[in-house]
């Protein structure tokens, strides 16, 4: 379970640098070149100088990217442009921008989240797989010796007990505000009171934790593996927790990616095949012939509303079909799947790999690969010239409600969630030193 601390953050001093909205940037991975040198034009202090800093001819071992980024972190300390909180805190995190059609405001809280042992073999696994904008993020860490950028976790809280209790803490308080280039406000109120720390931190550790980009956290927790090996961690070392910024679930602008399968070793079926092979388990119809009727397909089953309502793709025949679960069906996922949870089986992915992939088409291992937008799964079967993809599937992804239903009763499901926009870096630094 989580366990959440607040920290010495470093923030700005308005005194020195003016605006807020001067000195935060988003993060390394997301910036362009053009936009790297436009924030080092807003302020000498901008945080992009600490958090990719750009290579000068005549770097070497000594004077580096890194050195700098180090140099102007500890300068803007020693200049009083960045002061340490002198109580530990955690800060309320408000975020207002534009979403559907409409202004929202998206509430959260940032602190520290401690990070779990590793051994050896584990640091070593972890290495290997480290995407390359998380080993950049190590290779900070290690120079900097501060967090620079949040990382973001959502948790399950139906009462939203917790972001209520910080908001009732804040309601009378002036925050310090920044609006950024995409036109995103944010708004940050630190919290010092040791009670109400407590009290969060004690409710957060019943709370299930859904990290957005797992591989930020895993290069926060090698770092910590590599002080605890030279013999400098300590249990109140700063670099035992990470930055991290938590959202609860049904905040606005949260939302699980769609998932669509494509099934390179089913079985090639016709549509009348198919519907066959479906059975009673789904009132199955053929919807259209050709992969462009993919996108009226895909209208259809957002509007739907029903459980179960699936479309699948043909090859063999370059037919869609809509399929919809029955009551038949129901039960034979039920009885496919006798150890979960009834939420689980209704949810369509769940439904498409166990009970007609496994059960009714009796493709254990159907060899799949996954695009993310309806154009990317024509595209992948226009291309599919010499059709090895026998089968494709629509699958509505799961809602946040849903998902926050899932984390909360512990039910194991792991998707991708869209967190845009995302928190910016410099609103709070977290050192180490």
């Amino acid at each position: 379970m989580p366990d959440i601390r607040a920290i010495h953050g470093l923030r700005y001093d308005l005194g020195h640098i003016g605006a807020l909205a001067d000195v935060i940037a988003p993060p390394a991975d997301k910036l362009t070149p053009e936009q790297i040198d436009e924030l080092y034009k807003c302020h000498p202090a901008n945080v992009v100088r600490v958090l990719t800093n750009r290579e000068e001819p005549g770097d070497d071992e000594n004077n580096n990217r890194f050195s700098r980024a180090k140099r102007f972190l500890t300068d803007w300390q020693r200049q009083g442009v960045l002061q340490r909180e002198p109580d530990p805190a955690i800060y309320v995190y408000h975020q207002e921008f534009d979403w559907q059609g409409q202004r929202v405001t998206r509430r959260g809280f940032l602190a520290g989240l401690a990070l779990e042992d590793i051994d050896q073999q584990q640091y070593e696994a972890v290495q290997v797989l480290l995407a390359e904008s998380s080993a950049s993020r190590l290779d900070r860490l290690r120079a900097v010796q501060a967090d620079i950028c949040p990382q973001v976790s959502l948790y399950a809280d139906p009462s939203i007990s917790v972001q209520q209790d910080l908001e009732n803490h804040i309601a009378t308080a002036t925050p310090l505000v920044a609006k950024d280039g995409a036109g995103v406000i944010h708004r940050l109120w630190p919290v010092t009171d040791h009670n109400l720390i407590g009290l969060i931190r004690e409710k957060m550790a019943h709370r299930q934790l859904h990290h957005v980009n797992p591989d930020d956290l895993a290069a926060a927790t090698l770092y910590r593996y590599e002080l605890s090996q030279q013999g400098e961690l300590t249990p109140q070392h700063p670099a035992n927790v990470a930055l991290t910024v938590f959202f609860e679930m049904t905040e606005p602008g949260l939302e699980v990616l769609p998932s669509f399968p494509l099934a390179h070793q089913a079985p090639p079926l016709s549509s009348p095949e198919l519907i066959e092979k479906l059975g009673v388990h789904f009132d199955c119809y053929v919807f259209g012939q050709g992969r462009h009727v993919a996108s009226a397909l895909w209208e259809e089953l957002q509007t739907s509303g029903e459980l179960g309502h699936l479309g699948i793709f043909c090859a063999a025949d370059e037919t869609w079909v809509s399929a919809q679960l029955t009551a038949d069906g129901q039960l034979k996922m039920e009885g496919a799947t006798p150890e979960r949870d009834d939420l689980w089986r209704e949810l369509d992915n769940n439904l498409w790999e166990w009970l007609i992939l496994t059960e009714l088409l009796e493709t254990a291992d159907a060899n799949e690969t996954f695009v993310r937008s309806v154009d990317h799964l024509v595209d992948a079967l226009d291309e599919d010239t010499g059709k090895n993809v026998r089968l494709a599937a629509l699958l509505r992804p799961i809602t946040m409600s849903q998902y926050q239903d899932l984390q909360h009763r512990e039910v194991g499901f792991l998707q991708t969630v869209a967190t845009q926009p995302i928190p910016p870096c410099g609103l709070v630094i977290h050192p180490f030193s």
